[in-house]
This record gives structure tokens, sequence and C-alpha cells, in this order.
């Protein structure tokens, strides 16, 4: 098989960039273009031209724009070569793509002296693609600048990737309308109290920390900003990270200014963060990205390439995991699809999803650790080549979107009716229990939620430590509980 498109680009400049999930061979075993996971065939007929040229070309009308092996490719193709093919070809759609793609990537002025001609074409091809609803015209090559970022943070995102089953809009009025049903202004309060506790300890429990009352209320507090019209900067981002680390010792006064790394439980390297060289300027696109309302509208999109890019980021020492997961909820808020206070535990969900999680995280860090040149040297790792950070600024946000509809939909269709029908619950039993018996609402309170927690049932070591209370009253207690919450049916980890 001969490798062509791509595939033939990184070959020839032998660049340093994440594998493309599928690669174009031209073979003589088929004689139509066959699609794997992995490959793209081609029958040996296919028509190209083998020079680096004619193989961007072929990948941008076959196999899509990948920018991060484009922007590697043209560190070895000389702009001259562009140019003679845009004069041998001026109404060309792929060498016109490529041309505006090299002045967009280099920030440099192609010197061509053609007169292009043939329509206007869009960068990122919109049958696959999601892509900014308000392309920027560029008359020079009569391309439609629909990307969805800039040069220095642009994620991609396949349509075909995008879930609409049920559309996020969809799902978002579900949670307000479940919420809104509620007949009891305190029971509402109370729901949403509990939703922001919820998503607060799921937060935490994916860093494996139990947070204290007071880091419990501040990030509670913290969560009560989502949606602020704040613009999202450095500033604004130091003021949240203070509020959430563990220590004021890891209180950031900036984005960080060395390297950072993350390692395992056996202390192995398992990720390396954008470099630092390049950190600043990515991280100002990357805002650039979060503020613009224009170019990315869709939220389940925005979310996603948001707060995933932040983390890919990490722009802080700490924090920067319950940051991310505050950006989907800040950019969720800010879709105008919530109430005011309203806030999807979206934490509390992917807690108790975590393999997924972290099989979405580790698709992106182990591939571009990989780029990373290093030897350990005691306890910190010795960098001897940093790679580009175009892997951290084009990445493919497919599984990442995908991901964080499911958790959407998860902590819509079950987290939030299960807290609703607890407190439903709790109430219910409570009331009937504080008329039967004359108990202390402490003592009612810890034995309505030690039974419920137990499957209605109060633990042999809970009856000890409640022998003071008659058997019998014990026994009522369970079966009015366990009648409450419709035998187990609303559980919560509360």
């Amino acid at each position: 098989m001969t490798p062509i498109g791509y595939a033939r680009l990184i070959a020839i400049g032998e660049l340093r960039v994440t594998p493309p999930q599928k690669l174009a061979y031209a073979s003589s075993s088929v004689n139509r273009r066959i699609d794997s996971e992995s490959q793209i065939l081609f029958p040996n007929s296919v028509a190209f031209d083998d020079t680096p040229v004619g193989h961007l070309e072929f990948a941008l009308r076959h196999e899509g724009v990948n920018l991060e092996v484009i922007d590697a490719a043209f560190e070895h193709i000389e702009p001259g070569d562009l140019i003679a093919r845009l004069r041998a070809t001026p109404t060309g759609e792929q060498i016109r793509r490529a041309c505006f793609l090299w002045e967009w990537l280099t920030g440099k002025e192609l010197e061509a002296g053609v007169s292009v001609r043939g329509g206007y074409v869009d960068l990122f091809p919109a049958d696959r693609y999601y892509t900014a609803p308000q392309p920027t015209r560029a008359p020079r090559f009569r391309v439609r600048d629909n990307a969805l970022g800039t040069p220095h943070f642009c994620p991609t995102v396949h349509r075909s990737a995008i879930p609409d089953d049920p559309p996020l809009a969809d799902l978002l009025l579900e949670a307000q309308n479940a919420l809104d049903a509620m007949q009891d202004p305190e029971l509402y309060r109370r729901a949403l109290a509990f939703l922001y506790l919820s998503e607060t300890r799921g937060s935490y429990a994916i860093e494996s920390e139990t947070p204290s009352s007071d880091k419990q209320e501040r990030f509670v507090q913290l969560l009560r900003r989502a949606g602020e019209p704040a613009k999202v900067d450095e500033e604004w981002l130091v003021q949240l990270q203070n509020v959430i680390v563990r220590d004021v010792y890891s209180q950031e006064a900036s984005y960080r200014t060395k390297q950072n790394w993350l390692e395992d439980a056996a202390g192995r390297i398992d990720f390396f963060p954008a470099p630092i060289d390049d950190l600043r300027r990515v991280m100002a696109d990357w805002e650039h990205f979060v503020n613009d309302q224009k170019r990315c509208p869709d939220v389940l999109v925005k979310a996603a390439c948001a707060a995933f890019g932040f983390v890919y980021l990490h722009p802080f020492f700490d924090g920067n995991g319950r940051l991310h997961r505050f950006l989907i909820q800040h950019v969720l808020a800010r879709s105008g699809l919530l109430g005011p206070d309203t806030v999807i535990p979206v934490s509390a969900v992917m807690e108790r999803n975590i393999p997924a999680y972290h099989t979405v995280l580790t698709a992106f860090s182990r591939p571009v650790t990989r780029l990373w040149n290093y030897r350990r040297v005691d306890t910190e790792p010795l960098i001897l080549q940093a790679p580009s950070s175009r892997a951290y600024r084009f990445f493919n946000a497919d599984r990442e979107v995908a991901f964080l509809h499911a958790m959407i939909k998860l902590a819509v269709r079950e987290e939030i009716p299960r807290e609703i029908a607890w407190l439903q619950g709790y109430d219910a039993a409570f009331a009937q229990l504080n008329d039967e018996f004359d108990l202390p609402r402490k003592d009612l309170s810890a034995l309505i939620r030690m039974i419920q927690s137990n499957k209605g049932v109060l633990s042999a070591h809970r009856r000890k430590q409640y022998q003071r209370i008659p058997r019998v009253v014990l026994d009522r207690i369970e079966e009015v509980v366990r009648e409450a919450f419709v035998n187990g049916a609303a559980t919560s980890s509360r």
C-alpha cells in the first residue's frame, strides 16, 4: 500500500503530530474507496499529484481538514510551490483552501500575483463539520472562513458526532420543567440547593477529595456565579481558581509560568499540558473562543470545546479539573436555556461514570504526551524537546461532545428526578412520623436518612446507637420510610 494524503505528508516531513484517526493509502486490493476504523483505502488508479502540495490537495478533498497536520506540513512546504499550483489552477478549490490556510496559520502573506476565479468555497465543508453560521469571506482566495476558532485555538467537530436524541435545548427545557413543576416554593428552593451540593461533591469526588464544609460552601457560591456576564479572561479565572484550590499556597496570581505535568498512581508521567512557551498566546485565543457569541453558537459544542480545551491547556498548577467542570455550567447558564439559579449536576454523573470520563481524557492526553522528548531526573522530568502547541490548539472534539451530551442526558433524566424524588420522599416520611411520634427533629431526620440510604433498613449498629427508642418505634419508622421512598426507588448518596 502506498501512503497518500496526510499519511504521505507525515512521512515526507517526519512530522511530530498526533496520529490521525484514519490514514489514506492507495491499494491494488480495492476498486473503490473503502473506509475502516483506521484506514481509508483508494484504488491505485486514484488521481493525485505526488508532491507535498498535491498530497495536501488530495487530503483536503478526501480526508477533511486536519489543522494539526497541515500546520506542521507548512514548515516543509515551500510557499513558492503553493503559488505555482495556484497559478496553474486559479479556480481550483483545494489549492485556494490550502493557500488561505497557509496565510491563516502562518500569519504571513503569499505573494501570489494571481487573480483567483471561481465561486467562494467553504474552508470546512459544512455538510461534514459543525461550522460558524456566519462565515467571514476572504476575497484573496475566495474562501469562506467558517472555522469555529482562530489560528491559535480552533477545535473541530464533525456533525455526525453531535447527538440529537434529544437535542440539548430539549434536555435543558426538560430539566427546567421538572423543577418548575414543583408547586411548593420551599421545595423548589431546597431542590436547587441539593443540586448545587450534588454538583459540588461530585466535582471534588472526581479529584478524590472530600471538601470541608467551608470549601463546600465556597464551591457552591462559585457555582452560583455560573453564567455571570463577566468577560472570561485571566483575571476572572484567577479569581475562580483562588476559590476552589485546597490551600493558600496553591492559589495562583496568573497563568502558570513553568511547565507542569501529571503523574499516575505509580509516579509515571501520563500527561504534559500545553508547552509553556505558547501557553499565554493560546490561552488568549481560548478566551476569545469562549467570549465570542457568534462563531460557535451551539451550546453543546461550545461547552465541550471550552471546558475540555481548558483542561487540556491546564493553565494553572492546581484546580484545573474543577474549573473545567465549572466552565460546563458557565456555558450552559449563559445559553439562556435554563432558569437563573438552575444547575445541571454534570459532575455528579461524571463521578459515577469515571471510566468513560477517563477514556475521553486519555484519548487526548496519551498521544500528545508521546510527542514530548524527556527523561526522568530524580523526581522531575528533564525536557529535552517540547513539541509545538498545535496538538492542543487543534484537537478534534468529537469524543468530548458526545460524552458531554451523554452526561447531561443522565443528569436530566436520572440525577435530577432522583434528587426531586428524594426530597419528596423525605418530606412525606418526616411529616407522617412527626405526627405519630414525639421525637427530636434531629433524630428523626437522621433516622430517615440512615434507613433510606441502607435500602429501607436500619442497621444493627444504628439500632444500638438509638437503643433509647423502643424497638417497635424503630420498626414503624422503617416501614414509613420504605413506603415514602417507594421501596428504595428514590435513592441518593446523601
